[in-house]
């Protein structure tokens, strides 16, 4: 029967069996994914490790993304901001992105079936991918690697849940799934209140926060085509 699970954790995902894992880190990491392959990119590399992301950069000659404590470290070419990628030179390229819990969260769940990576920015776009393989895990990247729940992740689960029992006639949601939907037309309140939110915001990224908070600006499906330990490999599963 069809299903649609919501994991509030990564921790709790990995118990659960399903043919497709949607990975959701709304402040930032699966919309500066989104957003990059909506400019263009060809190929971006996860991974769950910083001095591998900057080797890796620098070996393959890519551009390197990503936030520590949500700034981005010495040395990195831009941060993990979607309002960055919108703008970055990507077109027909390739990058590498390290993020404090999002790109842990892909890097755990590779292997495991379809991985992809969702945000409300491609919200239709990998609902609609998500919702032809049946049986999808809608996985919250939360904070502190992936074992403490995040509001803001959950609540955009419910809302990619929603978009997906759409197109997913007869599907069962499972009780994580039913109160993520509960809280998905909340999402932009929740999001902002949340304790990511806030800290975002303290920083000086409202222009981030209101980026995410905007539905279907991309229609990519980034997808996991090759993994590694520490490392995946993500295509954008339209034009692959």
């Amino acid at each position: 029967m069809p299903s649609i699970e919501v994991a509030a954790t990564v921790a709790e995902a990995l118990h659960i069996e399903a043919r497709t894992y949607v990975v959701v880190d709304l402040l930032r990491a699966t919309t500066t994914i989104a957003t990059l392959f909506a400019a263009g990119l060809r190929e971006l590399v996860a991974v769950s490790e910083i001095e591998r992301a900057r080797e890796w950069a620098r070996r393959e000659g890519c551009l390197l993304f990503g936030e520590v404590g949500g700034l981005p470290p010495p040395g990195f070419d831009y941060g993990n901001s979607p309002v960055e990628a919108d703008a970055a030179p990507v077109r027909d390229g390739r990058a590498v992105l390290f993020t404090t819990n999002g790109t842990a969260a892909l890097c755990a769940l590779a292997g495991r079936g379809s991985v992809m990576a969702g945000a409300l920015a491609n919200l239709d776009a990998v609902a609609r991918e998500a919702a032809a393989f049946g049986e999808v895990a809608i996985v919250c990247a939360g904070e502190a690697g992936g074992r403490r729940f995040a509001l803001e992740d959950f609540a955009a689960a419910g809302v990619i849940a929603r978009r997906v029992e759409e197109h997913l006639p007869g599907a069962r949601p499972g009780d994580g799934a039913l109160l993520a939907m509960r809280c998905a037309p909340e999402v932009e309140e929740l999001a902002r209140a949340s304790a990511h939110g806030r800290a975002m915001a303290a920083l000086g990224f409202e222009g981030d926060i209101s980026f995410a908070l905007r539905a279907d600006t991309s229609r990519a499906v980034p997808a996991i085509s090759e993994w590694g330990a520490g490392w995946a490999r993500l295509v954008d599963r339209r034009t692959a």
